[in-house]
C-alpha cells in the first residue's frame, strides 16, 4: 500500500526507497493508481484525473484520463466542452487533447448516485 525504506533498493526516484506503492512513504500523495483501484473497489464517488502532478507541459498535444465510478463523465478545457465519454473499465481517456501556450485548466464532471462531483486540474504549456 505504502512505500517503503529498502536498503538494497537503487532505482526509482530514491535510492534506499521502494517506491512502488499507492501512497508515498509520508503518507501525503495518494498516487493515480490508488485512484483507480478506489474507483474499482470502493463505493464511495471517485472522479480524478491523472497525471495531475505533471504540470509542466512540453507537448501541446495530450492525453486526458480520468479514474472514475460514474457511468458519464464531461471533460472541459479551458472552459470549453471537449465531450462526454461513457466507459466499461471505470477509465475514461479523451486523446489528441490540444493544450494552449501558458496555463490551462482541465475540468471533469459526473454525476454519481444523484450528486455532482468536479475534478480540476491546471498544466502549464511551454
Amino acid at each position: 500500500m505504502f512505500d517503503f525504506a529498502s536498503d538494497g533498493r537503487n532505482e526509482g526516484d530514491r535510492p534506499g526507497i521502494n517506491d512502488k506503492g499507492l501512497v508515498t512513504r509520508d503518507r501525503q500523495i495518494r498516487k493515480d493508481a490508488f485512484h483507480w483501484y478506489k474507483a474499482n473497489w470502493a463505493s464511495t464517488p471517485t472522479l480524478y484525473i491523472t497525471s495531475r502532478r505533471w504540470t509542466q507541459r512540453t507537448d501541446a498535444t495530450t492525453e486526458l484520463k480520468v479514474y472514475s465510478n460514474a457511468d458519464r463523465v464531461t471533460a472541459t478545457l479551458n472552459g470549453v466542452t471537449l465531450s462526454t465519454l461513457s466507459s466499461g473499465d471505470r477509465i475514461f481517456r479523451w486523446t489528441d487533447v490540444t493544450l494552449r501556450p501558458g496555463q490551462n485548466t482541465v475540468t471533469v464532471t459526473a454525476t454519481i448516485n444523484g450528486s455532482t462531483h468536479t475534478d480540476s486540474v491546471n498544466w502549464t504549456l511551454g
